[in-house]
């Protein structure tokens, strides 16, 4: 136990010695620090940045675009037709001819002769009459005889007169199979009512006063009768 503590004692006394002999050996260091003078201090200054121009850009060389090689054209394979299988034609089967028994002979009925029917007797009849038309002359000769009669009634109305009316009125008359007036109307207006009224008035009150030819008796027909209404001369008709 002893020496195991006179040897940590020793230790530390080397280790005691060390440490003053380094600390001897820096305070020449340390005084040399001391005896310095203290630094300058630092001045900053500003100055005004001066901007820098932009180099010019290099001109931009347009990209010419590269030649367009032709597609090379490939042949397209031609479709050939398939060859056509032809079968064979069965050969025609032999017909063999067909044989008919003769039929039996049919006993012969006696003829016995018809009757006879009735005939169709046709009578002639004796032909219709057509009656024939009015005779074109004597249906001109009284037409001629309603105008004259016609003219003796004729009246021009004031009010036409006044307006300056004039006009042609064209009309038709039906004389029944009894003489009498059937029917009377206008075919062509004048364009005036007035005028138009004033011409049917004057051929119905002149048919009384025209006696109808015997050759017209019992007849239907028909006549057209022309009015004219001018101002230049109110007798024309």
């Amino acid at each position: 136990m002893r020496h195991g503590a006179n040897r940590a004692f020793g230790v530390a006394v080397v280790a005691s010695i060390l440490l003053h002999a380094l600390l001897l050996a820096a305070l020449p260091s340390l005084r040399e620090l001391a005896a310095k003078p203290p630094p300058l201090p630092l001045v900053a200054r500003l100055v005004e940045a001066v901007p820098k121009l932009p180099a010019p850009a290099a001109p931009v060389q347009e990209a010419k675009p590269p030649p367009v090689q032709p597609r090379p054209v490939t042949p397209r394979p031609v479709a050939r037709p398939k060859p056509v299988r032809q079968e064979p034609v069965p050969a025609p089967v032999p017909v063999q001819p067909v044989v008919s028994e003769p039929a039996p002979p049919v006993p012969a009925e006696p003829l016995t002769p018809a009757a006879p029917g009735p005939v169709a007797r046709i009578e002639a009849r004796p032909p219709v009459a057509v009656p024939a038309g009015p005779d074109p002359g004597v249906l001109d000769r009284y037409r001629l005889q309603l105008l004259t009669a016609a003219a003796r009634f004729k009246r021009y109305p004031r009010a036409a007169i006044d307006n300056n009316w004039e006009g042609e009125v064209v009309v038709r008359m039906t004389i029944g199979a009894d003489g009498k007036i059937a029917a009377l109307g206008i075919k062509t207006s004048s364009g005036y009512e007035m005028l138009d009224r004033q011409a049917l008035e004057m051929f119905r009150i002149s048919k009384p006063a025209v006696l109808l030819p015997p050759e017209l008796a019992g007849k239907e027909f028909e006549l057209e009768l022309r009015a004219i209404y001018s101002l230049k001369d109110q007798r024309s008709g």
